[in-house]
């Protein structure tokens, strides 16, 4: 039987590009934007409470490429191996960078939330995502138990109801678990609702920001960071921070 990588595949590319590239992307989705804009436009009218404190992103997952084909895959029907196997290693990765979500907030991580599925959820039944969660969390971090809203939809806006939140009462710092990042809606949805429940402080660990080369401020990005110092793998670099080193 063929063994699990411990590796990632080389067309994984970590969400850091090179310094003179960094102003180039939103400060907190760390998509492409045009020069002398902090934000893009979804993340710049974004409600206050809709914001997560800090954004950790391990990889860039692109379309209509193999990395954003796997993050498709991993969940699939029948699910691809070698896709899930990939998913896994960047959740690892991620959560082995737990204390530096709590560094750079300046509080600890003392809850884990784990994003559900709303496209393909049924009571009971949970998300891959959520499966690998279960096996990969710290023992330490209690799960906050999110769930989507009874008939709650993806449509990329902000909804403060989308999901059902346990109480999130003297919770100082929720790290909450998502797989990719499109628009960020769905994220931000769910940190306005731990936020309404009680939770100070949220962190986002997004295993994939997806890009699409069809925007021509994200193939510019690409181009550019591809001539310029390239790209190292995701497990080379701290996902909370954009020059992928460990907060001090």
């Amino acid at each position: 039987m063929r063994q699990p990588l411990s590796t990632l595949p080389t067309y994984y590319l970590a969400a850091v590009v090179p310094d003179d590239l960094r102003n180039k992307l939103c400060g907190l989705c760390r998509t492409p934007v045009d020069d002398g804009y902090r934000f893009c436009y979804r993340c710049h009218h974004a409600p206050a409470i809709a914001r997560p404190d800090l954004t950790g992103f391990t990889t860039y997952a692109i379309a209509r490429q193999q990395s954003g084909t796997d993050m498709h895959r991993y969940k699939g029907r029948p699910t691809s191996a070698q896709a899930l196997n990939a998913v896994q290693l960047l959740l690892a990765h991620g959560l082995e960078h737990t204390k530096c979500a709590s560094r750079s907030v300046g509080f600890d991580v003392d809850a884990l939330a784990v994003m559900p599925s709303r496209s393909h959820s049924a009571p009971g039944v949970r998300s891959p995502l959520q499966q690998l969660c279960a096996r990969l969390r710290p023992h330490y971090l209690p799960l906050v138990d999110l769930q989507p809203a009874p008939g709650a939809t993806s449509d990329r806006r902000v909804h403060a109801d989308a999901f059902n939140v346990s109480d999130c009462q003297g919770l100082s710092h929720v790290l909450l678990v998502d797989d990719t990042w499109v628009s960020g809606a769905t994220v931000m949805s769910a940190t306005t609702a731990m936020r309404l429940n009680g939770a100070e402080h949220i962190s986002i660990l997004v295993l994939a920001r997806w890009l699409d080369q069809r925007y021509p401020l994200t193939k510019r990005l690409l181009d550019e960071a591809d001539r310029g110092a390239g790209w190292i793998s995701p497990q080379q670099a701290c996902p909370f921070t954009l020059d992928g080193s460990c907060p001090a």
